[in-house]
């Protein structure tokens, strides 16, 4: 990727300009730079599912085919730039697309690509609003929303409440902690260290600046036990009256193109992916001097360490970024209102829910 490129987006966040401004726990920013990134996302993850917009494309068909009361309606939460929901009103153009996020999408206002009729967006937050949406939904579709939600399992309540019975719900997550090529989780450690990865620290910092679970700090992470972790989505689905059918599949991606023998498409997965973590570097440098948390000088550095470590091949450290699709689909029963929020199980081991299988270090 040239340079300018990288150059223009980090001016972009120098200011510390182009973050969410009404919701407080979805730490990235939410300008058109930053929704170039996230196309780039899009492409990857239409790339790990072979050119499809969503995993399991026979339960999707499914839920489509319930028409109820005449319509067919697809809700795309977090919908970021809208290229999912654009994608989808032109693959399915007798269903209706919402796309609902904290600002309107870029696409709007991209004079090279045309929003079809039936794909609309709102500006909504998911935190609190989705009860004013006056539809029921036969998809519902969200994509790395995870740091934006303050409690999961009470969104995955009020999800269901829009979901229509037999509705399919899709979820696409990713893991801040990357893994090397044998699938183990790079240990944390301070910069200058035998092993130490700094694009992984950066990673990790956007979700030091919001509320527990993780915690970044100089190079540890830590788990707190009073919240959720993000990638408990299959125990609290499990634990959802209203979802029945729920399944997860995970992928993992190289973070550069240094394999030494690759297809063409694993070439262009690895490259994309490349690209985007490199157009994220500037974001979280902006977050950590934001607040005033993290010295400009540590910043700096670990900001020039993680980029040059993502350039550099053959690699230093070759890491995988790892992906989560789950989906899971509305029961036939009245929708069930949370009674106590949800509690680890006993036995309850977070590398059974975040992919399988994961060799533990």
């Amino acid at each position: 990727m040239p340079d300018s490129t990288l150059e223009d987006h980090e001016n972009v966040k120098a200011s510390h300009g182009g973050f969410q401004q009404g919701n407080t726990t979805y730490a990235l920013p939410r300008d058109s730079g930053e929704h170039s990134r996230l196309d780039l996302q899009h492409e990857v993850v239409k790339l790990v599912l072979e050119g499809r917009l969503y995993p399991a494309p026979e339960l999707v068909r499914q839920a489509l085919a319930h028409r109820g009361d005449g319509t067919i309606n697809i809700l795309d939460v977090g919908t970021g730039s809208g290229r999912w929901a654009v994608d989808m009103s032109e693959e399915f153009a007798d269903a209706k697309v919402l796309g609902i996020d904290l600002a309107l999408p870029s696409v709007l206002s991209d004079t090279a690509r045309s929003v079809p009729s039936n794909c609309s967006f709102q500006v909504v937050d998911a935190n609190q609003d989705l009860a004013k949406l006056d539809l029921t939904f036969n998809v519902i579709h969200m994509r790395f929303i995870e740091p934006g939600i303050n409690t999961t399992d009470l969104f995955f309540y009020d999800v269901a409440r829009l979901l229509r019975p037999e509705g399919a719900l899709l979820l696409v997550a990713g893991n801040a902690q990357l893994v090397d090529d044998q699938g183990k989780i790079f240990p944390l450690r301070k910069p200058g260290e035998h092993g130490t990865l700094q694009v992984e620290a950066s990673l990790l910092e956007e979700v030091s600046v919001g509320p527990p679970p993780f915690i970044f700090w100089m190079g540890e992470m830590h788990y707190d036990d009073a919240e959720a972790l993000y990638f408990n989505f299959v125990s609290m689905l499990e634990g959802n009256p209203n979802y029945s059918r729920i399944n997860v599949s995970g992928a993992f991606v190289p973070i550069g193109p240094w394999l030494s023998e690759m297809t063409e498409a694993q070439r262009k997965l690895s490259e994309t992916m490349q690209e985007n973590l490199l157009l994220l570097l500037p974001s979280f440098k902006a977050i950590m001097l934001r607040d005033g948390s993290f010295p400009s000088e540590f910043a700096e550095n670990l900001f020039e360490g993680s980029r040059k470590e993502l350039e550099e091949l053959p690699p230093a450290v070759r890491g995988y970024s790892k992906l989560l699709f789950v989906t899971a689909v509305r029961s036939d029963m009245p929708w069930v209102p949370q009674t106590q929020p949800w509690q680890e199980p006993s036995g309850y081991d977070l590398y059974d829910y975040i992919i399988r299988p994961l060799q533990k270090s």
